[in-house]
């Protein structure tokens, strides 16, 4: 029993130093597709023959790259397959996801529209206003030193509205993330998802769009991965998590300026029918277009809290989302691209709405827009002369303007190339060459933005099979712990403590504040404190510590167990890195697993979940390893 106990556990520290410096991107269990897709690019041809690799070792770098983490058997299963299909069935998402599916179920928000959300989960604020508008508190409460009685009140009217806490809805998102990327079968949607909602990113540290970062996610990223980013990008654009993020949704022409429900006015003023052919049916339409001139901004409560140009989603637009800080605009362009977008805003929910689809439905003469939950505003937009990227806009435009803009922006050379060069770098190295970002320059060029030929041309280069990219990427911690679960085939009932500590590592997820998004850079991840706090994971993890998630260990080694520290490091050291030569890694690993002292080093600089950690818990010289190899574990 001594003995057994004992063994057990060496392989369990072996299995967390190792799932801690865990440097590949391995992959799930790959359900081949029940029915046949059907492509009609031409057959994939990958060089990795050329780059001198066998068959075993481009799935391995496939799952790498194409993927979250490989699960146990996976590279056996990508052979079978075929490496090729096995690229086709990711590029086409066809495979089924029936674990995924059962394991998103409880997950209630999954389900809901985005106007549900809005009212399910309203903002505090939002919701306080409500409650006082109503009468079920008053100023009075408010000021009083009852706060008991005054949280009994609202909660009891959360309960009679069916409101739900915001913090629900960020659990469930950040469960869904998790869930998604550890069980899903469409591996290659997953990591695009994630990577384009960093392109675009918000965030929910921003009290406005937080309760629309979800269906920002859903909606305007998730299904476009694969697809034109032409419709990715106007998707984002229109979506009220970046209109209120970047506070385009305020953004209005500036007092006195013409505007595009003035212009249509004067149009409408100026025609041959105002003499005597007008008849009363127009002077009843006159009559309403006049009263809606009054009533719009009313009704519509976009708490413009003075009329102005708002330059921040347009400067984000061409500087991280398409042309490039270097892309050869000025900023004059930046100006009259938030003079192009004023206007574009959000639709208001809850009993106003019904109200304003009425008014859009007598309005739509007069330029008034809705889409889902976007809304055109022509009394805000400016409908002055502008001048972008050399382009004339004559005056007197309206949403087209906005939409032309994006035409624009999706279609320049600087656009190509920066998609080019953040695809690279995310799925190649840090540093890409630039003949690959070139090949993906022109591809993107040549089909408009397709992003589906943008990947093929990316896994059909030699860079990409390269021994220089072979696992020249760092993980961000969301990737390492995810790996980390599907390395180990966990069971997962809960993600609470999982989301817990990629925060701890550096990642909290969706709350990335600046909309750069988190770096896609090795030096932002690597630094003493982030090591240690990986490892540790690994450490809780292997020793079943880490609360809603199971594993069972011997069943990764055909449930049986080592005879020795040495035959499970080597059994382990196969199973989580697959088609690599460890003669090295396991030289260096073992004195350090040999250690007795090695778990009580680690836990001890970097201990398990808590509120703070100290400074002297990040400290370079409290770490029990050579920091360049566990730096070197932690590629894929």
């Amino acid at each position: 029993m001594k003995k057994s106990f004992y063994l057990l556990r060496l392989g369990l520290i072996t299995t967390a130093a190792l799932l801690l410096v865990n440097c590949t991107n391995i992959s799930r269990v790959i359900q081949q597709p029940t029915s046949k897709f059907t492509s009609s690019e031409p057959a994939l041809k990958l060089p990795y023959k050329d780059a001198g690799l066998s068959e075993r070792q481009a799935a391995a770098h496939l799952l790498d790259r194409l993927a979250f983490g490989a699960r146990p058997g996976e590279v056996d299963k990508v052979v079978k397959i075929g490496v090729e299909r096995w690229v086709e069935s990711q590029l086409s998402q066809s495979a089924q996801n029936l674990r995924l599916t059962e394991k998103l179920a409880p997950l209630k928000t999954l389900t809901m529209s985005s106007v549900e959300i809005v009212a399910t989960y309203p903002n505090p604020g939002i919701l306080l206003a409500q409650a006082y508008r109503n009468g079920i508190i008053s100023r009075d409460d408010t000021l009083k030193a009852n706060r008991a009685e005054l949280r009994r009140k609202i909660m009891d009217y959360y309960r009679k509205e069916g409101i739900r806490a915001q913090r629900e809805l960020i659990s469930e998102m950040q469960a869904q993330k998790t869930l998604h990327a550890v069980y899903s079968e469409n591996q290659l949607e997953e990591v695009l998802t994630d990577f384009w909602f960093n392109h675009f990113n918000v965030s929910i540290t921003n009290n406005k769009a937080r309760v629309h970062v979800f269906s920002f996610e859903r909606d305007a990223i998730r299904p476009h991965v694969l697809g034109k980013f032409r419709n990715m990008l106007g998707a984002t654009a229109k979506h009220p998590a970046m209109l209120l993020y970047l506070d385009n949704a305020q953004s209005s022409a500036p007092e006195g300026a013409p505007t595009t429900l003035s212009k249509n006015l004067e149009r409408y003023r100026q025609s041959p029918f105002a003499a005597k052919r007008i008849d009363a049916a127009m002077a009843r339409q006159r009559t309403e277009i006049e009263k809606m001139k009054d009533e719009l901004p009313d009704v519509i409560k976009q708490q413009l809290p003075k009329r102005g140009i708002n330059e921040n989603y347009a400067r984000e637009l061409m500087e991280l989302h398409t042309l490039g800080v270097d892309g050869g605009y000025t900023q004059t362009d930046v100006v009259d691209v938030a003079r192009a977008l004023t206007g574009w805003t959000v639709f208001p929910q809850g009993k106003r709405a019904e109200r304003l689809h009425e008014l859009i439905e007598r309005g739509k003469l007069i330029g008034v827009v809705q889409e889902g939950d976007f809304l055109f505003r022509p009394d805000a937009h400016d409908a002055g002369e502008k001048h972008i990227l050399g382009v004339t806009f004559p005056a007197g435009g309206g949403k087209e303007e906005g939409e032309k803009v994006l035409d624009m922006l999706a279609a320049h050379p600087a656009t190509a190339k920066r998609i080019a060069t953040k695809l690279a770098r995310r799925f190649v190295c840090d540093k890409p060459p630039t003949s690959l970002i070139e090949k993906l320059t022109q591809t993107f060029m040549q089909t408009g933005g397709d992003l589906k030929a943008v990947m093929r041309t990316l896994v059909e280069s030699a860079e990409f099979w390269s021994k220089e990219a072979r696992r020249a990427k760092i993980k961000s911690p969301f990737e390492y712990v995810v790996s980390a679960l599907r390395a180990l085939d966990a069971d997962i009932s809960s993600t609470r403590e999982l989301v817990q500590w990629i925060e701890k590592q550096g990642q909290p997820l969706y709350a990335y504040q600046a909309p750069t998004g988190y770096p896609d850079r090795a030096e932002f991840w690597v630094n003493s404190g982030a090591l240690l706090n990986r490892m540790n994971f690994g450490l809780q993890l292997a020793l079943g510590q880490i609360r809603g998630v199971k594993l069972d260990l011997l069943a990764l080694n055909h449930n049986h167990e080592p005879e020795s520290l040495e035959e499970a490091l080597n059994i382990y050291a196969a199973r989580l890195m697959p088609e690599r030569d460890l003669t090295e890694t396991l030289r260096r690993l073992m004195p350090l697993i040999k250690n007795p002292d090695f778990a009580e080093k680690i836990s001890r600089a970097a201990p398990p979940l808590q509120p703070k950690r100290s400074k002297q818990q990040e400290r370079s010289e409290s770490l029990p390893f050579d920091r360049a190899l566990i730096q070197e574990f932690f590629k894929r």
